[in-house]
């Protein structure tokens, strides 16, 4: 079933170049579209600590973050995701997979996460 809004979603998924903002009702998909952006992101080599993803809840950061690991992870393994296909239709190539294991191994190590809790504490 195509969506209505296929091709605003695979721009904002291959559009790496722009930065877009994505407003849409609740359950509409916008965690699954952020985090694919994200990973389409980090398979295009940018640095995981110069992306900036914005929510409005510690629930839904944590969401956001889970979701991001579990597409890392799937699409490492060769298993794309339903939401990332239109993006990756053949899958990552080599050098993306690559970086895509980098990203995970770092993402793994939760600086960020660090970071801020010694940020928050000071």
């Amino acid at each position: 079933m195509e969506m209505v809004d296929g091709a605003e979603r695979l721009r904002a998924l291959t559009d790496l170049e722009s930065c877009l903002l994505v407003e849409a009702a609740a359950g509409t998909g916008k965690t699954s579209l952020l985090a694919g952006r994200v990973v389409m992101l980090l398979a295009h080599g940018v640095d995981p600590q110069s992306i900036a993803a914005i929510t409005f809840t510690e629930l839904a950061a944590g969401e956001l973050r889970q979701r991001i690991a579990s597409y890392l992870h799937r699409i490492i393994e060769g298993r794309i995701p339903d939401e990332l296909r239109p993006a990756l239709p053949s899958g990552p190539d080599a050098a993306q997979t690559e970086m895509l294991r980098a990203a995970a191994k770092r993402l793994d190590e939760r600086p960020a996460e660090r970071s801020i809790r010694s940020a928050t504490t000071s």
